[in-house]
């Protein structure tokens, strides 16, 4: 059996980017979201779920744009001289031992609190902003509050691209050995897969995209999404694929 979940990131981040998913969700293609609830038009996710109840709501967390949900003081490690994230320069600073480890849990576990404020029951999962919980001994801290919230799922992030190709894993293949680090990087995803499903969060199989989505032209069309929902192995119990 195979399941779909079109789920789209950044709900709260604009107030252009909030009106556009809630389209989506009106139209009945996205059935589930991630809000960025550290940004203030993400308050307005209670009214959209009291519309949707079916709807499916995840924290997406977020140290690395905008402002805290906890006061400056509480997270000094992780802000700038503006009292906002770090954004570009937070990886830089997390691997180099400049942000406390119990700040960035502190404000994680705050934006846990706020989504379930807001979302109740809709409440489903956690992913984070860019991807960045990847990052060593990140990962950690990662799944360290996924149990903590309660919430039991998380994304996956081990990853198929070319599925829009007529042999998607030849061509999964070739794009992995076009760069000397994606296969290490694949290996290590891998690896972080595993571990979640050790410490029973539930998680998708696979992360899948269309190859060099909306780097080349005509990457983004409708023939390619078909094509790589035909190509989806019946084998795999779940599927991600991200709205951006």
């Amino acid at each position: 059996m195979r399941y779909l979940i079109i789920n789209a990131d950044g709900y709260g981040f604009t107030p252009g980017i909030s009106r556009a998913i809630e389209e989506c969700v009106e139209f009945g293609t996205v059935r589930s979201l991630s809000a960025n609830v550290n940004f203030q038009h993400a308050d307005s996710l209670s009214q959209l779920i009291r519309k949707h109840p079916d709807i499916s709501i995840g924290c997406h967390l977020n140290p690395v744009v905008g402002a805290p949900i906890l006061s400056p003081e509480k997270v000094p490690t992780l802000l700038d001289e503006h009292g906002q994230f770090f954004y570009r320069k937070f990886r830089q600073r997390f691997l180099s031992g400049k942000i406390r480890l119990a700040e960035l849990r502190a404000e994680l576990m705050a934006q846990v609190e706020k989504t379930r404020d807001l979302a109740g029951k809709a409440f489903s999962h956690l992913d984070f902003h860019m991807g960045l919980h990847k990052l060593p001994f990140l990962y950690g801290v990662f799944l360290e509050v996924a149990e903590k919230s309660g919430v039991g799922r998380i994304r996956g992030y081990r990853y198929l691209v070319g599925m829009e190709h007529r042999f998607p894993h030849i061509r999964h293949f070739i794009f992995l050995s076009e760069r000397p680090i994606r296969i290490p990087r694949y290996f290590i995803q891998l690896w972080q897969w595993r571990k979640a499903l050790r410490r029973h969060l539930a998680t998708t199989d696979h992360w899948v995209g269309i190859t060099y989505l909306g780097e080349r032209p005509n990457t983004i069309t409708i023939e390619n999404y078909t094509k790589m929902l035909q190509n989806l192995p019946h084998s795999m119990s779940s599927w991600l694929i991200l709205v951006m």
